[in-house]
């Protein structure tokens, strides 16, 4: 009975604090504070890229809410990885015969969007980096949507990538 007596006082200290009535501060200890360092920093910075295997990278991703933050995180990541860096760029234009359409969506209006389904309108892009298929290719070969995929050769119209198991390599043109 006594027990139950003292909880109920704790519970009630607590909810006083909470609520701001009573004079009491509490001191957490520093573990119970969230982490304010930055996940990629946490994820990526300690590997060394250079002598990393396809299955230790596998099982690291960050998830987003959208496409923008999903460009941010991609291309700090690129920032830790070696070598130089190779930029994609789209071509943007609109399919209408009307000459007013061409000037209420300019080419840079164009490019400024990242709609979902398809790569941005700059992809930055280094050897070793993990991609991800937007589409349906092969799937008797497993290229299908969300196969993930490591990049072994860039070239200025072909990207070349083996799967992250390191089985089978394919090549893709940089419109797809």
């Amino acid at each position: 009975m006594r027990a139950l007596e003292s909880e109920r006082d704790f519970g009630a200290w607590l909810l006083d604090i909470g609520e701001k009535k009573s004079g009491s501060t509490i001191q957490l200890p520093l573990q119970c504070y969230p982490s304010i360092q930055d996940p990629i920093h946490q994820l990526y910075s300690v590997i060394d890229f250079s002598s990393v295997t396809p299955q230790e990278l596998k099982d690291r991703a960050v998830l987003t809410v959208n496409n923008e933050r999903s460009m941010e995180i991609n291309n700090k990541v690129s920032e830790f990885m070696p070598g130089n860096e190779t930029v994609y760029k789209a071509v943007d234009m609109i399919m209408s015969e009307d000459p007013q359409d061409q000037l209420t969506f300019p080419e840079e209006f164009l490019n400024s969007l990242t709609t979902t389904g398809l790569p941005p309108y700059e992809l930055k892009l280094k050897i070793g980096c993990i991609i991800m298929l937007l589409r349906k290719l092969a799937p008797s070969k497993g290229l299908c949507n969300g196969t993930r995929l490591i990049i072994t050769k860039l070239q200025q119209n072909i990207i070349q990538a083996k799967s992250i198991d390191g089985t089978e390599t394919f090549s893709f043109p940089k419109s797809l």
